[in-house]
């Protein structure tokens, strides 16, 4: 029992290392990538905050097995350089006794991380997707203070060109043009004004003085209309300082918990069987009409071509839909065997980190980094890979994404057996 804690213990700084590392890497990764479209839009520092927040679901959801790999290398290696590996082996402590409290270990990270990936990951998942969807849909807050001389479209029906900004004395030589939802755009020229944005609403405002409209006469287009105004207001419409919140009910595949996937998969192959059944109740019609063309309670007329054909495409469309259904319930049983594949990743890389970190010995961090990078991109490729394959139905969804693990516990499994005999 206390080597059994010591070996746990033994594993608790590495893994929290690793996690913390590959868990910057990763929120470093969704900044940079986030970074343009949050700053193109104008977006608060609160907003941002909770973007990248709700981005950390999925980047525990990978970081967790990752880690679980890198601890494995480092833990057992520094044991193994330490001579400790082979002072519990002459105390006869087997390599499986060794790698057990690790396995144990594993399986709680597992299990925690099913929950995980059922109950947290899709509200977050959906939460990052709408927030992501309001962002893009945000205007860009205006700026007129940077844009004299510039043409300013951010505004709909409205180009507007400054020729003057000045925060104290406002604008100056303002041209608008103004395209009408009927009729023929106009034209705005005032000599000063100021731009106001409406209280409580996030509505732009052009106070415009000593100016002019031109126009053509929407029954006379040969006739030009001149007016001239004292002041003028011109509502331009959003100026993109708030964020509209989207709610939505609404859910992709990596956004339902596991319950819910199996309905919709019910739901789809339920409705894949009833068009299958209806499809050949209409071929057999089809059939009896051509073979034993004639009779009376016949469902169509056998020298109707255009019938015949017109009953042949429902067919071949009751076909492609329930294909369709199909395909969409393989999707979904790929991404309910990933939720439980990724997590049971853990123990596959303590049966591969644990054997594997013993043999490299006194590596040291940067060759336990290397490995785990190396071991977890061979498994991510091959789980990528799977998925695309099992989403156009090439194979079966668990063998997609239950592979990688078996591949990776052979592995595992043959380093174990090759070290038991050695020490031997």
């Amino acid at each position: 029992m206390i080597l059994r804690t010591y070996l746990i213990r033994e594993q608790i700084a590495p893994f929290l290392f690793s996690f913390s590392v590959i868990m910057f890497l990763l929120v470093l990764d969704t900044i940079l990538q986030q970074v343009d479209m949050i700053l193109g839009r104008g977006v608060d520092w609160e907003v941002a905050l909770e973007l990248f927040f709700l981005h950390t679901a999925w980047q525990v959801a990978l970081a967790v097995p990752m880690s679980v790999l890198a601890g494995c290398l480092m833990a057992f290696g520094r044991l193994s350089g330490d001579n400790e590996i082979i002072a519990m082996r002459a105390l006869g402590v087997s390599v499986m006794g060794l790698i057990t409290p690790a396995l144990i270990s594993g399986g709680a990270l597992a299990l925690l991380l099913v929950l995980f990936n059922d109950r947290v990951l899709p509200d977050f998942n959906h939460r990052a997707r709408l927030l992501t969807m309001d962002i893009q849909r945000k205007q860009p807050t205006v700026a007129f203070e940077d844009r004299a001389g510039i043409l300013i479209d951010d505004f709909r029906d409205h180009q507007i060109l400054i020729g003057e900004v000045d925060e104290r004395a406002g604008i100056r030589d303002v041209v608008i043009y103004k395209y009408e939802a009927t009729g023929y755009p106009l034209t705005v020229t005032a000599e000063e004004g100021e731009i106001r944005f409406a209280e409580g609403s996030d509505d732009v405002f052009l106070m415009l003085r000593q100016g002019e409209i031109h126009r053509l006469d929407d029954e006379k287009p040969d006739l030009f209309v001149t007016g001239a105004f004292e002041k003028l207001t011109l509502k331009l419409g959003e100026g993109g300082r708030k964020l509209s919140r989207t709610v939505s009910g609404y859910r992709n595949d990596r956004e339902m918990d596991i319950g819910s996937m199996w309905d919709r998969v019910r739901t789809y192959e339920s409705d894949a069987d009833s068009i299958v059944q209806a499809s050949s109740g209409r071929w057999s019609a089809l059939i009896t009409q051509a073979v034993f063309g004639g009779g009376e309670t016949r469902p169509e007329h056998p020298s109707d071509v255009i019938a015949f054909r017109r009953v042949a495409g429902r067919l071949s469309s009751d076909a492609t839909l329930a294909s369709h259904k199909r395909r969409q319930a393989g999707r979904l049983r790929v991404e309910i065997h990933k939720k439980l594949s990724i997590p049971a990743a853990c123990l596959v890389f303590v049966v591969v980190g644990a054997p594997l970190g013993i043999r490299v010995r006194r590596g040291g961090g940067a060759t336990g980094a290397a490995l785990s990078v190396g071991f977890f991109l061979l498994y991510w490729i091959f789980l990528i890979a799977g998925e695309k394959l099992a989403d156009r139905a090439v194979v079966p969804p668990w063998a997609a994404m239950w592979t990688p693990n078996l591949l990776l516990a052979g592995v595992g499994l043959i380093l174990i057996v090759r070290l038991s005999s050695r020490v031997r």
